[in-house]
Order: C-alpha cells, then sequence, then structure tokens
C-alpha cells in the first residue's frame, strides 16, 4: 500500500498556483509546516512570520489572521490533493480484485487505516478548520465523496452482482462504510490519540463490523 503523504506535496501545489505572491506562498509552506510540527493552536503568527522571512505587517496584509492562513491552505488540498489520492487509491483497487465481501473489506479498511496513519499529521492539522467552517466542509466532503464514489463504485455493484454484498442502494453502503472509518479516524488521531492504539486489531473489529452489516 503506497499511500502518498499529502502534506509532501503541498509545497509544490502552492508554488505552482499563479493567482499567490511569492510572499504568500512562502507563508502557507511556512505555517502549515510548522501546524504539523507543532500543532496549530500551538504556532503563533510571530513563528510564521519569521519562518516565511517577513515581518508579522506584511503576512496580515495578505491574510488578515492565522485562521485565515489555514483556510487558504486547504484549497489546494481539497481541490488538488484529494483527487489525486483518490485517483491513486482507485488504481490500487483495480490491482486488487475482490473475490469475497471479506477480501474487499480487508483491503479498503486497512488501505485507509495505512492512508490516515501516514497522513496524520494532515489529519491534525486541517480537521479542526472543516469541524467548524461549513462552507470549507462542504467542499471537502464533496470532493472526498465523488473522488471516492469513483474509487470502487463498480467494485461495489459488481459485488452485488454476484450475491456477496447486501442489495442496498450504492449510496446507502457507501454512507455506511465511510461512517465507519471515519469514526475509527477521528477516535485515533484527533479524539484520543494518547491512548494505546493497537490498529490490527482495531482493523479487525472495523472489519467485522461492516461485514456483518453488508453481507447478504
Amino acid at each position: 500500500m503506497a499511500n502518498k503523504k499529502i502534506l509532501d506535496k503541498f509545497p509544490e501545489i502552492v508554488q505552482a498556483n499563479q493567482e499567490l505572491t511569492q510572499k504568500q506562498k512562502d507563508v502557507l509552506i511556512a505555517s502549515i509546516r510548522l501546524f504539523a510540527e507543532q500543532g496549530y493552536a500551538n504556532t503563533s503568527t510571530h513563528q510564521i512570520a519569521v519562518a516565511a522571512h517577513q515581518s508579522e505587517g506584511t503576512m496580515f496584509k495578505h491574510f488578515k489572521s492565522k485562521a485565515n492562513i489555514l483556510r487558504v491552505a486547504l484549497d489546494p488540498v481539497i481541490k488538488q490533493l484529494i483527487p489525486d489520492v483518490e485517483a491513486d487509491f482507485k488504481q490500487e483497487s483495480l490491482q486488487h480484485p475482490s473475490a469475497s465481501l471479506h477480501e474487499f473489506l480487508d483491503f479498503f479498511v486497512r488501505n485507509r487505516m495505512a492512508f490516515a496513519a501516514e497522513n496524520q499529521d494532515a489529519i491534525k492539522v486541517f480537521f479542526s478548520e472543516l469541524l467548524y467552517n461549513e462552507d470549507l466542509r462542504k467542499k471537502f466532503i464533496e470532493t472526498a465523496r465523488d473522488e471516492l464514489i469513483a474509487a470502487f463504485h463498480d467494485t461495489i455493484v459488481e459485488m452485488q452482482r454476484r450475491h456477496v454484498m447486501i442489495d442496498w442502494p450504492f449510496n446507502e453502503i457507501f454512507r455506511y462504510i465511510i461512517a465507519v472509518i471515519v469514526g475509527y479516524v477521528v477516535d485515533r488521531y484527533v479524539l484520543f490519540p494518547e491512548r494505546e492504539w493497537d490498529d490490527d486489531v482495531e482493523a479487525k473489529y472495523l472489519i467485522a463490523e461492516l461485514e456483518k452489516v453488508l453481507q447478504p
């Protein structure tokens, strides 16, 4: 499972944005690095300005606040990085055809758990803003949903044709699977990161929970 780290590609995406000045790009790249290293709440605007090699006054002329820096930074993640990541997942899915419901769930759950583990810094950086900013949350959900649907819609339809998955409407199956996975990710990396976690055991529980509901 060769998962990409979202934040590794962030500087490249920002630098390619012709609508931003170089000073704005420097602020976004420096701020996301600091947010990932020490957390959004623990990062001061002074630290961002120093890391971006400019004064706080110059930085605030462009972004007004730390919260606005994070909002602007989310835009390329939503528009470019999420679709790219999910396209990779679709390609991996094609390389791992599932003969049974259990095989499909085992691949999907462990793949998404591995992706979350690899990108826990991005999850921690962006989660609070997605939680409290309705517009950004809606944009993120729509993009992620569309890409995930494209990634495994055909697989689910084929499994239903072979009568190895329950004959529910696709949207119901999609919503249930995503709710279970996202619930785990939020607990694991946002709400209770200090708890002792055994991810292999968690994967088995998640797979068993999903399989119990989705078997025909």
